[in-house]
């Protein structure tokens, strides 16, 4: 069902990064989120927890998100993280919350205090890659998470997917071609990707290879997806702007 269209022919619009809950930078509840997605013309939002949910509450925050995603099940769409410093009980919580329905795997190694490409993640990873989980990591803060480690863990594990958080921004968004380029399951979040610079890394990379997100409340939504749509061709628009993601997402099984 990768194909999904509307019966008026129009390709499934997702946004593939939404926080929810209210937490020192965050203030998003699901109905403030739906309204803008409906002003914004999107379909689906894959929604992630609030900081403080992704250093210590992984079961909260991973059972917040499940939950928001069933009373709107055919707007959400949920991920799961957990911190990989709680070792084997990390690995039995990231089981249980695949178990439960989470269609996207988050790490956040700033927040989280690993390095990107850490063996601390390896028993996650050796975990997703009997799964068919899109991986997202934040990246762009120096030396903590970049886009070559993510490259590292491409290349470590090929069978999973892997979606490189705001294309390195800040710090290294000049790495963006490059590691994009580096393997053929590596894709590239356009959040905090100012809209120029995405188009400029598709041109590169081809349209196969990016993913929309606002990442809000960070970011205004409704301005992401009017500027996203100004500066990227039209013809690149069913990929970008929900057809790779849910190619990524129904590996797994049909949403």
């Amino acid at each position: 069902m990768s194909d999904v269209r509307e019966p008026s022919g129009r390709r499934v619009t997702i946004d593939g990064y939404c926080t929810i809950g209210v937490d020192r930078e965050f203030n998003l509840t699901e109905s403030a989120l739906l309204e803008a997605m409906d002003r914004a013309g999107v379909d689906w939002a894959v929604i992630a927890p609030t900081d403080r949910m992704f250093a210590v509450e992984n079961r909260e925050a991973n059972e917040s998100i499940r939950a928001a995603s069933l009373r709107h099940r055919k707007r959400f769409i949920p991920s799961c993280s957990v911190n990989p410093w709680f070792g084997t009980a990390a690995v039995a919580e990231l089981e249980r919350a695949l178990g439960e329905g989470a269609r996207v795997f988050l790490l956040h190694p700033f927040v989280q205090g690993f390095l990107a490409n850490d063996e601390l993640i390896f028993p996650l990873l050796d975990l997703l890659q009997t799964r068919k989980i899109p991986v997202y990591i934040h990246t762009g803060q120096p030396g903590n998470s970049t886009p070559f480690q993510v490259v590292d863990l491409a290349e470590r594990y090929p069978s999973v997917d892997f979606i490189i958080g705001h294309c390195g921004a800040t710090d290294f968004w000049n790495d963006a071609i490059e590691a994009g380029s580096s393997a053929a399951n590596i894709y590239l979040d356009a959040s905090f990707s100012r809209p120029f610079h995405f188009a400029r890394y598709i041109e590169s990379l081809g349209k196969k290879k990016g993913i929309m997100g606002s990442a809000a409340p960070l970011n205004d939504l409704v301005f992401e997806w009017e500027q996203i749509r100004k500066y990227l061709p039209v013809e690149t628009h069913d990929d970008l702007f929900g057809g790779n993601l849910l190619s990524l997402l129904e590996k797994e099984g049909s949403l």
